[in-house]
């Protein structure tokens, strides 16, 4: 964790944050917005316990780091010098879980891991809608993709799940209500 220091008094300070949302120097009263923050790169800014203004790697930089860190453990007997390799392995580990750690500890939030099922849900129905908007389909067809997609987010949420559960729950409708829409069976 980096303070962020003052540059109009020589940086002899780290800025600190004051009740109005602003960061205030406490040596010369220059006034920092957070809107006028700028990092480059895997940086992202916190408040400490203190008050104080800092710069922090991103959690989920460190999180991707971490996983080569680990593979590169894991892989460490493929190379010339394992035990080196090793050892190296665990600096990264110790590193890049430290730096996971005290972004958390200042209030960064955690990243999604994987996809979220609002993801998956937008994505299933875009995907849908690209092969209804492109294809020219019967309503029948388009029902029928239409079920594809509610069955694929019923399993998400339940992976055991019966067709006629799926009915219920996305449709309010028995499954055999469903298979009489097009003379299915």
């Amino acid at each position: 964790m980096t303070p962020i220091s003052c540059p109009q008094c020589g940086g002899l300070s780290a800025y600190r944050i004051r009740p109005d949302g602003l960061f205030g120097c406490p040596e010369c009263g220059d006034l920092l917005d957070r809107r006028d923050i700028d990092l480059d790169g895997s940086d992202v800014w916190g408040v400490d316990d203190d008050g104080t203004l800092c710069i922090v790697t991103d959690p989920g930089h460190s999180l991707e780091c971490l996983m080569q860190a680990v593979e590169e453990y894991l892989t460490a007997d493929e190379c010339p010098n394992a035990e080196y390799a090793r050892r190296s392995a665990i600096r990264s580990i110790r590193e890049f879980l430290g730096d996971y750690a005290e972004a958390r500890r200042i209030g960064i939030q955690k990243p999604e891991i994987g996809y979220t099922r609002e993801k998956v849900s937008v994505a299933m129905n875009e995907g849908a809608d690209m092969i209804l908007g492109e294809i020219s389909l019967g309503e029948p067809e388009e029902d029928a993709i239409n079920l594809v997609v509610n069955a694929a987010m019923t399993r998400l949420e339940n992976p055991c799940a019966t067709f006629e559960e799926m009915a219920a729950e996305q449709y309010s409708e028995s499954a055999d209500e469903i298979r009489s829409w097009w003379g299915w069976s």
